[in-house]
């Protein structure tokens, strides 16, 4: 076959896999012109248009950056595809800091194809795999925790085993007395062992999510090709919603998962469209975003509920979108909502993203996460808001709930009951919560992860917003940084009293007990020596 030009190969790798996939990369429709080689060549005969190298087995971190930096050195133009082996235990962060523009963790030899069409295009290629938790973590721990750990699952199981036996029906009275009295055995036998060696921490692993595959194809690197990526996996991770978790948002937790879904949806579109606006007149981009976000939550909530609903309200018919529109005050602004448009006009503009104080190209996958966690968030805080509105036309419009709240919160009490906890959340976070987040320079931000929606909590400087905050609750921060000036001179003032009191203790306390203790000893000493014998007693 005839090879066309810009698909020369280099192939480093070796033994039958790289020999298998050369083969199949000579003779595929379009074919590579492939050179394999085994390590780095002094001076290459022949050029290459992109990089594969096979990884046979995991090496060091360290040797891994040191010997891409060699590759990079050599072929400084030419786009690197790095194919990683099974069991490798590199972290994610750690992988998507290294300067290839492919990375496929344990790939087919098609997805290794598919993904050398894209960088000959002047694309990039991201595809990991889940992280595994290790299980030397658990052995890396001391005595007393391994112990607690092997007592605390033997305690689960046999707890498992007797639940399942208790759940059987039917069970002789007897057998279910003697096995509920085993249970609160085990039950104390397990508050034993947490009293003797402490509580189980929890693992990172096991206390976050589950991590879930990553992939990122960038046809190329402009950034609004970025940013078009970014709104198709956020499309695509609201698509794949599952039902509410526990978290602070309590009003979408209220919202049905269609409802939910279909709310997502409406403000991912209004963003696309907001954002073709920014495109055509960058000039004017602060005050169209301004201007345009309570206009774009009105158009959202119109879509979630239709254009042309219809509900009684009070025996008469009445367009569900109007009357909630007209209804709701969609103006005020979340203070914690992350400022996202500095983003934007970077992507347009085609200039480097600001990240944690460095400069970014937008084609970065560091980048490209942080601007899907900015836009996720976005998502997430005008959901709530437009949420906490429908709540308050649900209270006095029995009609609208069937449409939009879970089963739980038709009764008005328990409707009722949830927009007090919304309401009571809300004065403790904005007197309490929001001072401390800004003086400490902490954000809270909300991103669509494995189907559900994860808080992240992130470093923000927000010196601005802490020069804008009321008084009290700028006497709320003059507290926190008080106890931070006079937390070390009461540390220090303790030590010196507690120096004080050994003092007193040892040396003054201490040999006035041993004196006494001496005089005593010698007083019995004395007393036993001019004590008469027995033979003088008789005589």
């Amino acid at each position: 076959m005839t090879v066309q030009p810009g698909r020369r190969l280099l192939l480093i790798g070796s033994g039958w896999g790289a020999e298998s996939l050369s083969r199949q990369l000579r003779e595929q429709t379009n074919p590579w012109q492939v050179t394999a080689c085994s390590g780095r060549q002094a001076n290459p005969t022949s050029g290459a248009d992109l990089l594969l190298w096979l990884l046979q087995e995991a090496i060091e971190p360290n040797a891994l950056d040191h010997e891409l930096g060699l590759w990079r050195q050599q072929w400084p133009q030419t786009p690197l595809l790095l194919v990683l082996p099974a069991q490798h235990r590199y972290k994610r962060q750690w992988l998507l800091e290294r300067s290839v523009e492919g990375l496929l963790d344990q790939p087919a030899a098609d997805a290794i194809a598919e993904a050398l069409e894209v960088l000959a295009a002047g694309g990039r290629v991201i595809e990991l795999q889940p992280e595994t938790t290790s299980q030397h973590q658990r052995r890396g721990q001391g005595l007393g925790h391994r112990l607690l750990c092997s007592g605390v699952d033997q305690i689960e199981r046999e707890l498992e085993q007797i639940n399942a036996v208790l759940q059987l029906a039917p069970i002789h009275p007897l057998q279910r007395f003697v096995l509920e009295g085993r249970r609160r055995e085990l039950r104390m036998a397990r508050e034993v062992l947490h009293l003797l060696w402490g509580q189980e921490p929890i693992p990172q692993a096991q206390a976050s999510a589950p991590a879930e595959p990553l992939q990122i194809v960038l046809a190329n690197r402009k950034g609004l090709t970025v940013l078009h990526t970014v709104e198709e996996r956020l499309a695509h991770a609201v698509a794949s919603l599952d039902e509410a978790q526990p978290s602070p948002l309590l009003a979408l937790e209220a919202l049905l998962p269609d409802r939910r879904r279909q709310l997502f949806e409406a403000l991912l579109l209004e963003f696309r469209l907001l954002v073709e606006r920014l495109q055509a007149d960058p000039t004017v981009a602060s005050s169209l975003w301004s201007g345009q976000q309570p206009l774009l939550r009105e158009r959202a909530l119109q879509q979630l509920v239709g254009a042309y609903t219809q509900l009684p309200k009070e025996g008469a018919l009445v367009h569900l979108g109007d009357a909630l529109v007209s209804s709701s005050d969609l103006q005020q602004e979340d203070p914690e909502l992350a400022d996202l448009l500095p983003s934007l006009l970077a992507l347009i503009e085609g200039r480097p993203l600001l990240i944690d104080g460095g400069l970014q190209a937008p084609d970065e996958p560091a980048a490209l996460l942080h601007l899907q966690r900015l836009v996720s968030n976005w998502l997430i805080r005008n959901g709530e808001l437009i949420s906490r509105e429908l709540l308050n036309n649900c209270s006095g419009w029995p009609e609208l709930r069937r449409a939009v709240l879970l089963p739980d919160l038709l009764a008005t009490r328990q409707l009722d009951q949830l927009r007090n906890r919304i309401n009571s959340a809300e004065r403790w976070h904005t007197l309490v919560e929001r001072p401390l987040a800004i003086y400490e320079s902490r954000r809270l931000l909300f991103d669509i992860q494995a189907g559900r929606v994860e808080p992240t909590m992130v470093c923000d400087l927000r010196d601005a917003e802490l020069r804008q905050l009321s008084w009290w609750q700028q006497a709320f921060t003059l507290l926190l940084e008080a106890r931070d000036a006079l937390a070390p001179q009461v540390e220090l003032l303790i030590n010196r009293v507690g120096g004080l009191m050994v003092l007193l203790l040892t040396r003054v306390v201490g040999r006035a007990i041993g004196l006494v203790g001496r005089g005593v000893m010698q007083g019995l000493g004395q007393g036993l020596q001019n004590a008469p014998s027995s033979g003088d007693q008789r005589s």
